[in-house]
C-alpha cells in the first residue's frame, strides 16, 4: 500500500513539474491576452485582461476615467485578492493529490511563474509575500494571525524600497486588504462596505475627488470579482491548448464583464455622485482612528 502511494506522488509531482516547465517555457503572457481578444468584445477583453493578467494597455482612456469616478479603478489590475484566488485555488486543490506540505512546495512554484507572467506589481508582490507566511506557518505547524503577517509584510516591502510609500497601488491594496481583515466574519456585505471606506480617503488624496456611491456601487460588482478571475485564468490558459474550449469557457464571463461595464459607464456619468474632495494626511489619520475606535469597541462587546 505504501508503494503504491509512493509510485502515485511520484507521478503527481512528475505532472506537476511538467506542467511548471511547460508554463515557464512556452507560455507567453501576450499569447494569454491573445486569446482574450479573440474571444470577447475589445471593451470586455481589455477589463478581463487588466483583471486576470495585469495588462493595463486595453482598456479605453474613457473607461478608465470613470472606473476612477465611481471607485473601481482597483479592480482592472492585478489584485492582492485575484493572487490570492487564484493562489490558494492551486494548492488546495493539490493537497488533494498529494498531500498539504508538497502541494505548498509545487503550488508555490506555480504560484511564482504566475506572477512573472503578470509582473511584480506592488499588490501582486504584497499577496505573495502574505501567502507565502501563510502557508509557512501551516508547514510549521504554527498559528498564523492574519494581523502580524500583514504587519510584516508591510515592514518587508518597506525595507526592500523605501519609495513605496508614495505609490497609490501600496495603499490601495495594504488598506483594502486590511478592510477584508477586519470584517472577514460579517459577510459579503459588510465587507465591502469596510473595504469601501478604507480605500475612499486613499482615493481622494490621489485623485482629488471622491464618489458618494463608491460603498453601493462596490457592493454591486465586487461579487464577480472571483468568479470572473477564475474564468479568464483557466480559460485562457485552456485556449492555448485548444482554441475553441478557451473561447467557450471565457464566453461565461461575458455577462459579468458586460454588467460591470454598464455599471461604471452609466454611476461614472452621475456628476451629482462626485465630490471634488481631498483628504490630507490628519483627516486621512482621523478618518483610520474613528474606524479603528468603532472596531475596537464593537468587538470588544
Amino acid at each position: 500500500m505504501k508503494k503504491l502511494k509512493t509510485k502515485l506522488k511520484f507521478k503527481e509531482i512528475c505532472l506537476v513539474l511538467i506542467v511548471w516547465i511547460l508554463i515557464y517555457k512556452f507560455i507567453k503572457r501576450q499569447d494569454l491576452i491573445g486569446v482574450i481578444q479573440r474571444a470577447l468584445p475589445s471593451g470586455e477583453a481589455g477589463l478581463l485582461a487588466g483583471m486576470v493578467w495585469g495588462e493595463k494597455g486595453l482598456i479605453s482612456k474613457d473607461l478608465n476615467n470613470l472606473l476612477k469616478n465611481t471607485g473601481l479603478v482597483h479592480i482592472v489590475v492585478v489584485s492582492g485578492a485575484n493572487l490570492m484566488i487564484i493562489g490558494r485555488g492551486i494548492i488546495e486543490n493539490l493537497a488533494k493529490l498529494m498531500g498539504r506540505k508538497m502541494a505548498i512546495g509545487a503550488g508555490g512554484g506555480i504560484v511564482l511563474l504566475y506572477v512573472n507572467l503578470v509582473g511584480w506589481q506592488i499588490p501582486v508582490v504584497r499577496a505573495v509575500l502574505f501567502l507565502a507566511i501563510y502557508y509557512w506557518a501551516q508547514l510549521l505547524g504554527r498559528q498564523f494571525k492574519s494581523g502580524r503577517a500583514l504587519f510584516l509584510v508591510v515592514l518587508i516591502m518597506f525595507l526592500a524600497d523605501f519609495k513605496i510609500f508614495t505609490e497609490i497601488s501600496f495603499w490601495l491594496s495594504v488598506a483594502a486588504f486590511l478592510g477584508v481583515l477586519l470584517s472577514q466574519k460579517e459577510g459579503m456585505v459588510k465587507s465591502t462596505i469596510w473595504v469601501s471606506l478604507f480605500v475612499l480617503p486613499i482615493l481622494s488624496i490621489f485623485f482629488g475627488k471622491i464618489s458618494l456611491l463608491t460603498p453601493v456601487i462596490n457592493l454591486g460588482v465586487l461579487f464577480l470579482v472571483e468568479a470572473i478571475t477564475i474564468i479568464g485564468f483557466w480559460g485562457s490558459l485552456m485556449g492555448l491548448l485548444w482554441e475553441g474550449m478557451g473561447r467557450v469557457i471565457l464566453s461565461l464571463s461575458y455577462p459579468m464583464l458586460r454588467y460591470l461595464i454598464e455599471v461604471v459607464e452609466v454611476t461614472g456619468k452621475w456628476s451629482w455622485a462626485q465630490l471634488n474632495f481631498q483628504f490630507n494626511w490628519m483627516m486621512l489619520l482621523g478618518w483610520y482612528l474613528i474606524i479603528g475606535v468603532y472596531w475596537y469597541e464593537k468587538n470588544k462587546i
